[in-house]
């Protein structure tokens, strides 16, 4: 129930992410710009009248309002980043998006780490997943064409972050799989994750044609992958609190 009430209150988010990428499609660079801009906010509207609702219906002293807010200013983080993107990015302009990302990312974590059980998975899959992300991190930079100087290294940086949060979130997920401990928590976990890979999948993309070429329908592969990618992240933090 509680799932289907957030799928409902993410309505008009589906509704303008479906304008939006529609006008990718068709080649409509103004409407897509316009649509991409009001993308997270109608996600933190969605978030915002979800709990509107179980405070109603539960009581304010069930929910957790730190970690709420604080994933609200990490998509509000990513915003700003969608803003730095808009139209014809420049290796310049993709920096400050990528600071903005970065921040949405760094709260992510924190609030992963301060805010959901943790129960250690086996410790050769931590390492096996450990030696797997720290190569993908690796591989990001062969992707964007090896860039130089301080965006090649902010690049890496980025990916870095990105996929320490990737890594936690499978290994919290990993853990709760192999002890059975919060076995509630899994479902959730699990669309977390999900986001985090298409993360990661958008960003390489997007990454390939900014520092390499765009390819036919770039635009709609990036912000396919990128709008599936914060709503499964929402969706799965805001199924754990």
């Amino acid at each position: 129930m509680t799932e289907y009430i957030f799928l409902r209150c993410c309505m008009p988010f589906f509704a303008a992410a479906l304008f939006h990428l529609i006008s990718c499609i068709a080649g409509k660079e103004r409407y897509a710009d316009i649509s991409k801009v009001v993308l997270m906010p109608l996600l933190i509207a969605g978030i915002a009248a979800f709990y509107f609702i179980r405070f109603k219906t539960d009581g304010a002293t069930e929910i957790p309002l730190v970690p709420v807010i604080l994933i609200c200013i990490a998509l509000a983080a990513g915003n700003a980043g969608d803003i730095f993107l808009l139209g014809n990015v420049k290796p310049a302009t993709m920096a400050k998006g990528l600071c903005s990302f970065l921040a949405g990312h760094f709260i992510y974590i924190a609030v992963l780490l301060f805010f959901v059980p943790f129960v250690p998975p086996a410790p050769l899959f931590t390492v096996i997943a450990v030696a797997v992300y720290a190569g993908a991190v690796y591989l990001s930079r062969i992707l964007a064409g090896k860039p130089r100087g301080v965006l090649g290294a902010g690049v890496i940086v980025y990916a870095g972050i990105l996929g320490t949060f990737s890594l936690l979130a499978l290994l919290h997920l990993a853990g709760l799989i192999y002890t059975q401990e919060h076995r509630e928590l899994i479902g959730s976990l699990a669309k977390l994750y999900t986001g985090t890979l298409l993360f990661i999948a958008s960003d390489s993309i997007l990454s390939r044609t900014i520092f390499v070429k765009p390819f036919f329908q770039s635009r709609f592969a990036v912000m396919s992958t990128y709008i599936s990618a914060q709503f499964c992240i929402a969706w799965g933090f805001c199924s754990l609190f």
